[in-house]
């Protein structure tokens, strides 16, 4: 799965966290410094390290250069940052191109859910759609209209800041 399983709030807690703790520490203390159970953290730290944030050795967590560099940055540069991370990762990336080609950069909800039925069959579509929105809202690839139900591809934040 190449679609980060977490809320971008907690992964972004999990670095700034690591981040004060000189850049590695135990996974245990990760949790008990976020209070959270190890069930709860571990996703933050599968999408950490899906986007190379992160490495995992002995049950330690390492924050990695690229980890470094986002966390140096302001809000709107984390943004851009997370911007090119995840529209390279490879269901974004097929995700993306069903917007733009199938829909001229816009898709209703029930089509997306579609696509995602076909191309992920053994994921939960809804839950995968709504990781899609968040992930995509924050690194400003897509904006999602809950009342028209569309989901649309944002401008290049480094054309357009929203």
């Amino acid at each position: 799965m190449t679609i980060p399983r977490a809320q971008i709030g907690t992964v972004m807690g999990l670095l700034e966290v690591l981040h004060d703790f000189k850049g590695k520490v135990d996974l245990a203390k990760i949790s008990e410094e976020l209070r959270l159970e190890l069930d709860d953290i571990l996703p933050a730290v599968e999408a950490a390290k899906l986007l190379k944030l992160i490495q995992v050795s002995s049950g330690d967590l390492i924050l990695t250069n690229e980890g470094t560099a986002l966390l140096s940055k302001n809000i709107s540069g984390r943004k851009k940052e997370l911007n090119k991370m995840v529209s390279n990762l490879g269901e974004i990336k097929g995700i993306i191109d069903f917007i733009k080609k199938e829909h001229g950069n816009e898709v209703a909800k029930e089509d997306l859910l579609s696509f995602i039925r076909q191309e992920m069959p053994d994921v939960d579509a809804e839950q995968t759609f709504s990781w899609i929105v968040d992930w995509g809202r924050y690194s400003l690839l897509l904006r999602y209209d809950s009342n028209n139900q569309k989901i649309k591809l944002a401008k290049s934040p480094t054309t357009k800041s929203t």
